[in-house]
């Protein structure tokens, strides 16, 4: 019987039904058993599995390193003499040594005020004035202190502070933070205003030209053609004022509260000045390097006289006055490079030799000193390093994991695995394989000094790969990485796929049926008066913009530069096209080739000869793709770039650029996919996390799992029915056997002797 889960077994038969119960229970469990050891020895295969997966992907990663570009293209630079000059590289920057000689650094412009006393005290006068095209207001109630600190706010590129040259003695001292020519302060007041002049003495009242061009003069730079100048420099109440140019006076006044660049344009240009211009250009700012909008007036044979009323010109920057305290001038960093004079604004110089920064340390009048860009020949052994490394740990790791002790007569948890076995044996194939069609002085590991040996390690002779990176890298970059060397210098390897076989040494032929092509549109009316009295809008369009479009409006009397450099400067159409003159025509041309850059335009007036000559009758500019073959394979033209169809027997995925105008056949390209690509593309095919071979494979050990815990359940269910019908028959028995003894005592009982 049993009472609350404790079982009193034979207590009518004597029998220990229990124990005999435990018995016939444990037999069925023999079987489950069986299955917990099968289910632990495929987990310990996982585990396993998941290690050398680990290992696949991370060797995978180190051979995708060691084949892109990066891997091979890292320099160093040093200088044979810091004092002068300080040099670093980039990778990519090319290899060679050059001269360099320092005769000039560059140095801010420091500008100071007259003598205060005390810094604190009200300067008592109001107004406004124009410091790097940014507006600056000055209460009656302002003293030098809130003078300087409205100058830090204004973020104008110059930091103003106080100095106190003696006791009691206050001067203002502002500090341009560009140094350079180009990083000069420009001051001017505003209207008829005298802070800087009077109040200050900042500047003087003589006036000259401050950005001189060939036969003229130029504003200062700013963000727009477009918008109203008193907007753009941040003035309170904008003032307007009359101007002359040699001694002619502009027909109408400059006010700054509602005229743009353009319309200053227009307004000198409506004038009919004898030999003078103005228009509007996009110049780039030598300091940002941001495309920037100038107003420049010119003359026919000379640079014109200008002038000045409320100071409209001086603001604009046409004209400056001169700093009555300069406490350092503005310069530039003047040196000969390899020979070459040269003139930057800057002491850190970046854009002389491409991937290189040079920081000007001194000027000296030694002889030159010379720096030297190499190939960073540990970097690259570093990469290699890691790719070798990552492979040696992939193979031991497989090595332990697949042993055999004779002595205990046990295996790894992945020993006898076909599976595994074979990975390894793929990788180790396109590691230590040959590249084909690869020529040169090395076209083998073994030749760089990598070999292997045999417990399956790769081992490297830094002796001799350090002798082959310095000697022979490009030799050495192609033993790893997929290459592609055209005889044509017009064609150019891109990039490959696992799909891309080898060429053989004579590569593949690259034939051009039709030539990409740029999307390019012309007025059909040219520009040849500035009196548009009307705003234009134009409206462009087409594969380019997607499903967008993108509207511009050109102010009124805007002359054909003032257009084109509108275009330049507009922050969407920059990026999609470039405006030019052509003859007297507005001419448009996408940046990029290829139909995907097409576009259409139109205006929202008739062509004329006083607008941009578009018209309203929409333009269409559609640029062509490339059509042509690689290796007489079907190609997919996209702009100037072919790419190898899906399926092709050999090209496949290759994709090059074919910088040309002319059809015909580009020569050869010979690809080659070096032992790094082949390795990562072979990892990546066991690896891959929905077809990989080792992804699969997991899978099916995970599915083996489910299914044995499946059929522990089933057993385990099995064997609590078989348990409980045991209990429910010797139950049976023994209430049988009770109720025999019951009755027998009963009969006993009712029996009388005679």
């Amino acid at each position: 019987m049993s009472l609350s889960g404790i079982n009193f077994s034979g207590l009518t038969s004597g029998i220990d039904t229990e124990t005999i119960i435990k018995q016939l229970v444990a037999l069925q469990q023999r079987p489950i058993t069986q299955l917990q050891d099968q289910q632990q020895k495929i987990q310990q295969q996982q585990t396993a599995l998941n290690q050398v997966s680990a290992l696949v992907t991370a060797f995978q990663s180190s051979a995708a390193s060691l084949d892109s570009s990066l891997g091979f293209s890292g320099v160093t630079a040093s200088s044979a003499d810091e004092t002068v000059a300080k040099v670093t590289a980039t990778s990519g920057a090319q290899v060679g040594t050059h001269s360099i000689k320092v005769t000039q650094i560059a140095q801010s412009q420091k500008i100071a005020s007259t003598t205060k006393s005390p810094q604190t005290d009200a300067l008592g006068v109001a107004g406004q004035f124009i410091i790097n095209g940014k507006a600056v207001k000055v209460a009656a109630t302002d003293s030098l202190q809130n003078v300087a600190a409205s100058i830090n706010n204004a973020q104008a590129g110059v930091s103003a502070s106080i100095i106190s040259p003696a006791v009691g003695s206050y001067r203002l001292l502002i500090s341009s933070t560009a140094s350079g020519t180009a990083g000069g302060i420009n001051l001017s007041n505003v209207g008829a205003g005298t802070l800087l002049t009077t109040t200050l003495g900042l500047i003087g009242t003589t006036p000259s030209i401050q950005n001189p061009v060939t036969n003229g003069a130029a504003s200062n730079l700013f963000t727009d053609s477009a918008t109203s100048v008193g907007t753009l420099l941040g003035q309170a109440s904008p003032p307007s004022g009359n101007i002359q140019i040699n001694g002619v006076a502009v027909t109408q006044p400059i006010d700054f509260s509602t005229d743009s660049l353009a319309a200053i344009a227009g307004k000198i240009n409506s004038s009919s000045i004898a030999g003078v211009t103005a228009s509007v250009s996009t110049v780039k700012d030598p300091v940002s390097g941001t495309d920037k909008q100038q107003l420049q007036i010119v003359g026919a044979s000379g640079t014109p006289t200008f002038t000045d009323n409320n100071n409209v010109l001086a603001n604009l920057g046409i004209i400056k006055y001169a700093p009555v305290d300069e406490v350092s001038q503005a310069k530039d960093a003047t040196f000969n490079f390899d020979g070459i004079p040269i003139t930057r604004s800057s002491n850190t110089v970046s854009d002389v030799l491409s991937g290189v920064t040079i920081q000007l340390v001194n000027a000296t009048n030694t002889p030159t000193t010379e720096f030297t860009v190499a190939s960073d020949v540990n970097g690259i052994k570093s990469n290699i390093g890691a790719f070798v490394s990552a492979y040696n740990q992939l193979a031991s790791t497989v090595g332990n994991l697949s042993s055999f002790d004779p002595d205990t007569l046990t295996g790894g948890p992945l020993f006898g695995d076909v599976t595994v076995q074979n990975v390894l044996n793929e990788i180790t194939d396109s590691v230590t394989g040959q590249v084909p069609g690869l020529t040169g002085t090395k076209t083998l590991l073994s030749q760089i000094g990598i070999t292997l040996d045999k417990t399956g390690q790769l081992n490297v002779s830094d002796a001799d790969l350090t002798d082959a990176i310095q000697n022979n890298l490009q030799d050495v970059s192609r033993i790893f990485r997929a290459a592609g060397v055209a005889s044509d210098s017009a064609v150019s390897f891109i990039s490959a796929t696992s799909s891309t076989k080898n060429s053989a040494s004579t590569g593949y032929q690259v034939n051009v049926s039709q030539v990409a092509t740029q999307a390019t549109v012309t007025a059909g009316t040219s520009h040849s008066v500035d009196t548009n009295p009307d705003s234009e809008v134009l409206t462009f369009s087409g594969a380019a913009f997607g499903t967008a479009t993108r509207t511009l409006i050109l102010s009124s009397n805007i002359t054909l530069d003032g257009i084109i450099s509108q275009i330049n400067a507009d922050t969407t159409l920059k990026s999609i096209l470039t405006a030019s003159k052509v003859g007297g025509n507005l001419a448009l041309t996408a940046k990029n080739y290829g139909s995907g850059f097409s576009f259409s335009v139109s205006s929202s007036q008739a062509a004329a000869a006083n607008n941009s000559g578009i018209g309203n009758v929409l333009l269409a500019a559609t640029g062509t793709d490339i059509i042509g073959t690689i290796n007489g394979e079907s190609a997919t033209g996209k702009g100037q770039l072919l790419t190898g169809s899906k399926g092709n027997a050999n090209t496949d995925g290759l994709l090059i650029r074919v910088n040309s105008q002319i059809t015909g056949t580009h020569g050869n390209l010979v690809f080659t996919q070096g032992l790094a690509a082949q390795s990562k593309y072979v990892a990546q095919s066991f690896s891959d996390s929905i077809d990989g071979t080792l992804t699969k494979y997991a899978s099916s050990l995970g599915d083996q799992v489910t299914d044995i815990n499946a059929e522990i359940k089933a057993q385990q269910d099995r064997i609590t029915d078989y348990e409980t019908g045991l209990r429910t028959q010797f139950a049976s028995m023994e209430s049988a056997i009770s109720q025999i003894k019951s009755a027998g005592n009963a009969l006993a009982g009712s029996t009388t002797i005679k």
